[in-house]
Order: structure tokens, then C-alpha cells, then sequence
């Protein structure tokens, strides 16, 4: 297993795909009704999954999978969005301290990804530096930041300590939680934003001469979720690339022809539960390698 991943968009060899078996809403996460996600639920949610990680084989990609762990025995929440706890940088993986000390044992179940790291780096958790992995957008020497509400100034500061070769730009045109329904990169040069986040005078000075694909809530169809949503109806952008010109989406098609508008073809391969679990493509991935 090689690890080096410079981007977002680059032609993957190697990725995570998360797993819903075993997701638990835990204490202290804000969840209404805490306790084990459905069986229904995460059934469904793996189903979409496998068919997602079938896809990326059939691109030529070896797929990998986290270890089952129950997660309500553990008090601790899922292996779904892989995205979420550990950062690629280069051939680094950087361990994050996240908002919820709750999914600190996620990491557990990817540990193979460790064993064939070049580096690993573990963010200290203190009361005032802390960050998930899914705050991070990388565009090869520039990390663009999302301080929110599960990503601190402080870890601006210190990823930047950590990368002295990078540049590391902080944005706060959203307050919720991650970055990857706001800025979703689509290859060099060319970057889907949320317009109703986003606006040419908040825009991030990393995209100032990138082409822009606005989209917004009436360019995206309803998802619909179980029970309580963990992620809004903005996670229809949340698409991943295979490579610069390769996507696989939801089902949006003003998303799909924006993409093809641009040159960029689509997978679209659905996930019933994206709201559900909090998570679509990119949310449940974490590509490896990439050329």
C-alpha cells in the first residue's frame, strides 16, 4: 500500500470506502434520540456503499475497507465517514483530535492505514486546539481551513507549524461543521461552490482565478432521511473524483450537467441515507494515493 495523496481530483489508485454496519448515535453529540442506528438503516447505507466501492474497482482502484467494530458497545459512533478522522497529506497522515472525543477510537479500525505510512502526526487535543480531518480541503501546496465549529483557529496555526512548505488559508464562510458540501474541487482550476454560502466577495483567495460552478438548494433535488438529519440537503454536493475528468455523485442532475458541462463525466451511484448518516462520496472515502 502507497500513501501520497496531493489533491482532490488527482487519478486515484488506492482509497478507504467506509462501512455503516455497527453506527451509533452516542451521548454528547447532540444526536435528539441517541442509541444504535437502525438495522434497516445502515443494511441499506452498506448496500450503497459496496456498490459504491464496486465502481471505484471498476476504475482500477483498490478499495479498502475499516474493521467492523459495534460502536454502541464502545460508546463510540461509526466507521462511515472515514473522511472525517484522518487527513492525507502528501505520504503524512495526520490523526485528528476532533470536536467529539467520542470518535477518537475511529481510528482504530484503519490502522493498516498507519502501518504504511511514511509519517503519522497526532493532533494534541487541548481545550482550545482541535479539528476534523473533513475542516481540510486540499489543493496540492495550498490547505484551505474551515474554522467552524469543529475546526479551531489554533488548528489552523498549528497545521500550518506542521506543514511549513504548505500554505494553509483559513476561511469562515460557514459556521456549521465540515468543509466538503461548501468547497468541492472538481480538478485544477475548477471548484463547485455553495452560492448559498458562498459569495464572490467571501470566495477563498485560493479559488481568485479558478473557474466557479455555483450551485445552490434550488439546484439540488430533496433528500429524504430516517428519523433525524445529520447532514443537510447541501450533502448532494458532497461528490468524489476518481480524476480529473471522472466524478461520482448523487442523484442531482443539475449537478451531473454542470459536470458535463465542464468536461467531466458522472457516476451517479445513490445513497439513500447520506442525510441519515451524515455523509455522501467524499464524506465516506479517504483516498490514499493518488498519481
Amino acid at each position: 500500500m502507497k500513501i501520497s495523496s496531493h489533491n482532490e481530483w488527482s487519478t486515484l489508485r488506492s482509497v478507504v470506502v467506509g462501512l455503516a454496519a455497527g453506527a451509533n448515535k452516542p451521548d454528547g453529540c447532540h444526536f435528539k434520540h441517541p442509541g444504535a442506528f437502525p438495522g434497516h438503516v445502515t443494511a441499506q447505507a452498506d448496500m450503497d456503499l459496496d456498490r459504491f466501492a464496486r465502481t471505484l474497482e471498476q476504475e482500477g482502484v483498490k478499495v479498502y475497507r475499516p474493521k467492523y467494530n459495534n460502536f454502541a458497545q464502545t460508546s463510540g459512533m461509526y466507521n462511515y465517514c472515514p473522511r472525517d478522522r484522518l487527513l492525507v497529506v502528501g505520504d503524512t497522515v495526520v490523526d485528528c483530535t476532533m470536536q467529539y472525543p467520542c470518535r477518537d477510537q475511529e481510528s482504530f479500525y484503519m490502522d493498516f492505514v498507519f502501518k504504511n505510512a511514511k509519517r503519522v502526526i497526532q493532533v494534541p487535543r487541548t481545550h482550545w486546539l482541535s479539528f476534523d480531518a473533513a475542516n481540510v480541503c486540499r489543493l496540492d501546496q495550498t490547505l484551505l481551513y474551515l474554522q467552524s465549529v469543529s475546526g479551531t483557529r489554533a488548528g489552523a496555526t498549528w497545521l500550518q507549524e506542521q506543514f511549513p512548505n504548505h500554505t494553509v488559508e483559513v476561511t469562515e464562510t460557514y459556521g456549521g461543521v465540515h468543509i466538503d458540501s461548501t468547497f468541492c474541487p472538481v480538478n485544477d482550476g475548477l471548484v463547485v461552490v455553495n452560492k448559498d454560502r458562498v459569495s464572490k466577495n467571501t470566495l477563498p483567495k485560493c479559488f481568485k482565478d479558478w473557474e466557479i460552478i455555483w450551485l445552490g438548494d434550488e439546484d439540488l433535488t430533496r433528500k429524504s432521511f430516517y428519523g433525524e438529519a445529520f447532514a443537510s440537503n447541501y450533502i448532494l454536493l458532497n461528490f468524489f473524483m476518481i480524476r480529473p475528468d471522472l466524478a461520482v455523485i448523487d442523484d442531482c442532475p443539475k449537478l451531473e450537467q454542470a459536470l458535463r458541462a465542464n468536461g467531466v463525466l458522472s457516476y451517479t451511484v445513490p445513497f439513500a441515507h447520506s442525510r441519515t448518516l451524515g455523509g455522501g462520496h467524499h464524506c465516506t472515502t479517504l483516498d490514499l494515493h493518488r498519481r
